[in-house]
């Protein structure tokens, strides 16, 4: 009788927890007891879902949250979403990608590793570690493989591939969309470039290197009262201690494997994520990667590497499902779907009546009062998160909206004013005038006099 092959039973065993959480992540509302999936699961992923509605409309893309503004973020990952959402809704077509993207990485790591893909793949899809504040790479692909998973897939295939224009092409692409990810990964290449001294290891740091700086210019090009570098020097703050408690696991494992290349690319990592928190979450990312590919691709120097391998695969696996239902927990109240359908005749209106790039003032204050109606065209907000995080200034678009609702005195960018549940929240007292384009018992919209 053949011996089960264990590398394809631990992948079965991810994609069936895989599949559970695109079935359950953001859809299972627990006060109405029933599952929505065509709703953002919370302003991260209304946000997401903005763009892959409107990524297609204009090129460079627009900001959903920050209309009449390019998309000052890396936004080529999300074109497969947009493609599957003209089919199904945005957020569905998130949920299918995710489980693409863990079948596509477990085709790339057998092909590359046939004799050992099994724990390198536990590791970048379902491992975390115990009691810390971020999450692990495998926590976070559950929910966002669909815009994480491609520049790691892309990374493997430049680092481990053995055709030199597969790496040439799949380094470039990886920097394009995740330049500030690659701020690791260029020194590590210029290091082995030194190290190695062959011809091939520069044409791969050069290539590397142009995409981060097309990268760059494509995301900072509309943040104009700020350097290009403003990345860096806006980001240092020195805590290891979040990486450390991450990168832990993959430290020891790189103490009973010989894989050179790997253990400096996580040497850098734990160097760039100690000092540099612009987005703390790709350090941590990065040491994950390492970590597995230390596991793919290394050399035990000790025989007990596989046997502690397995230890740590299952004590890390077992840390990832605890940490998914603690984060993911619908009745936890973070993940689970927002919707208002006291929104939908007013959304329907808009998509039948207006242009697709016509801008509409709404108000968002937090994770539970959201301009919902930024999945269907593009807003002018005053802060949201994302805006500020990419150093974008949203405080002269607050005080218009306060100018706007209070005084009737809308800025020339916006053509409708949407007051629906929210807005009349937040100023239940208006006076707009206006006139008024649509009305429903729920929704007002006025048109501004542009």
């Amino acid at each position: 009788m053949k011996k089960p092959d264990s590398n394809f039973i631990i992948f079965i065993v991810i994609l069936l927890v895989y599949i559970a959480g695109q079935l359950l992540i953001g859809t299972y509302h627990p006060d109405e007891k029933r599952l929505v999936y065509d709703a953002p699961a919370d302003v991260d992923f209304l946000y997401y879902g903005a763009i892959i509605n409107t990524v297609l409309d204009n090129m460079p893309p627009e900001n959903p949250a920050f209309a009449g503004v390019k998309l000052t973020q890396p936004f080529i990952q999300y074109y497969p979403a947009a493609i599957l959402a003209k089919i199904l809704n945005p957020y569905n077509s998130i949920r299918i990608l995710n489980l693409l993207y863990l079948i596509l990485f477990w085709l790339l790591l057998k092909s590359l590793f046939p004799a050992r893909y099994g724990p390198p793949l536990a590791v970048l899809f379902s491992a975390s570690v115990f009691a810390v504040d971020l999450n692990a790479l495998g926590v976070d692909f559950v929910a966002r493989g669909f815009t994480h998973a491609p520049f790691f897939i892309l990374l493997t295939s430049a680092i481990f591939c053995k055709r030199m224009s597969i790496r040439l092409i799949s380094i470039f692409a990886a920097a394009l969309i995740n330049g500030y990810a690659m701020l690791m990964v260029l020194p590590f290449l210029a290091v082995m470039a030194v190290l190695n001294r062959k011809r091939d290891d520069i044409y791969l740091l050069v290539s590397g290197l142009l995409g981060t700086i097309a990268a760059s210019l494509i995301v900072t090009s509309a943040v104009t009262e700020k350097p290009f570098y403003f990345v860096i020097t806006e980001a240092f703050y020195f805590d290891p201690l979040e990486i450390l408690r991450h990168a832990a696991p993959f430290i020891i494992l790189a103490a009973f494997y010989r894989r050179r290349d790997m253990s400096i690319l996580l040497a850098i990592t734990l160097i760039f994520g100690s000092l540099i928190h612009f987005n703390p979450f790709f350090p941590i990312f990065m040491v994950y990667f390492a970590g597995a590919m230390i596991v793919a691709s290394g050399e035990p120097r000790l025989p007990a590497a596989a046997l502690l391998t397995r230890l740590v695969v299952i004590v890390l696996f077992v840390g990832f499902i605890i940490a998914c239902y603690s984060k993911y927990n619908p009745n936890k109240g973070d993940y689970y779907p927002r919707y208002d359908s006291r929104l939908d005749k007013a959304v329907s209106w808009i998509n039948q009546n207006t242009d697709q790039n016509d801008c509409f003032m709404a108000v968002t204050a937090d994770s539970h009062d959201m301009a919902l109606v930024m999945q269907s065209r593009p807003v002018y907000l005053g802060f949201i998160g994302h805006v500020s995080h990419l150093g974008l200034s949203w405080r002269e678009r607050y005080n218009n909206i306060t100018k706007a609702y209070r005084m009737s005195l809308p800025p020339p960018e916006v053509d409708y004013i949407f007051y629906g549940p929210v807005e009349s929240k937040y100023f239940p007292h208006i006076r707009l005038t206006l006139p008024v384009a649509y009305q429903d018992e729920h929704v007002l919209i006025y048109k501004t006099e542009k």
